[in-house]
């Protein structure tokens, strides 16, 4: 074996000190991101709590407009058999 080749020679401690810290590095990044990706998940789930808020809003919203909606037909049916203009019904009230 010849002591000359790279892969038989043991690395020098500086070396591992140096890659070592480029491997720690790397991690603070990472960790760096994951914790900048956790704040947007976190954000998004804030987003998602206030949109299912405003749909039940909505919602709520849609019925009771539906409800005025029925409540004006009525209306509106009332005083047209006011004015006699229902002549559906006052023709089955001379029948």
């Amino acid at each position: 074996m010849n002591n000359s080749d790279p892969l038989l020679e043991k690395p020098k401690f500086q070396e591992l000190v140096d890659k070592l810290k480029e491997i720690q590095l790397g991690f603070r990044q990472n960790l760096s991101n994951l914790h900048l990706k956790l704040e947007l998940l976190d954000s998004r789930t804030d987003l998602q709590n206030n949109l299912d808020i405003l749909r039940k809003d909505a919602q709520t919203r849609v019925s009771d407009l539906e409800v005025e909606v029925k409540r004006l037909r009525e209306d509106l049916e009332s005083v047209r058999e006011l004015l006699g203009l229902n002549l559906d019904k006052y023709n089955s009230v001379k029948s």
